[in-house]
């Protein structure tokens, strides 16, 4: 079972063996994904399996005039984008905010996770869809054709977000 449009095709009759295959082959990207989104382990296991279940629900409709791919990261997204709303409302320590892991250079581990974070906390920032622009651009290495896809926009809106991220990006990194 390897080619991807028989794989499709009978996953969307039922065949159990062969979606197991299409989630096999996508998970981790999908994973990935939404893992950059919402950093938050537990949320992206989450909302990975409801990407998956949505798909597995809906692919009897799926009418493969995009690749599977970019349905499947446009489902992943959607799922993501109602997450991090609820998320946005309801805000919680994490459980293990209080406890101190060992390290070997405090200071460089310090330093290290100050970038992190002040990475982490620009790219939240950003305005939805130039989030999603961004970490589909830069992460996952996706070209502009498919996020435009994506997106349900033009190459030049895809590309015209990527750039207006990165700009946000530098001039909040650079004046921290």
């Amino acid at each position: 079972m390897t080619d991807e449009r028989a794989l499709i095709e009978q996953a969307a009759t039922g065949d159990a063996e062969a979606f197991t295959e299409l989630v096999r082959r996508y998970q981790d990207r999908i994973f990935g994904l939404v893992m950059r989104m919402t950093s938050n382990r537990d949320a992206a296991l989450d909302l990975t399996q409801e990407t998956f279940l949505a798909v597995w629900q809906n692919l009897p409709g799926f009418r493969q005039e995009a690749s599977f791919s970019t349905w499947l990261i446009q489902i992943a997204l959607n799922k993501t984008r109602n997450y991090m709303k609820r998320a946005a409302r309801e805000t919680a320590l994490p459980a293990d905010f209080d406890q101190a892991s060992p390290v070997a250079d405090p200071e460089a581990e310090l330093a290290s996770k100050t970038r992190r974070e002040r990475l982490t906390a620009a790219i939240n920032d950003l305005p939805p869809v130039q989030k999603a622009v961004f970490h589909l651009r830069f992460y996952d290495h996706l070209p502009f054709d498919d996020i435009a896809r994506i997106q349900k926009s033009s190459v030049s809106a895809a590309k015209t977000s990527f750039a207006e991220a990165v700009k946000k990006l530098r001039s909040r990194l650079t004046e921290q």
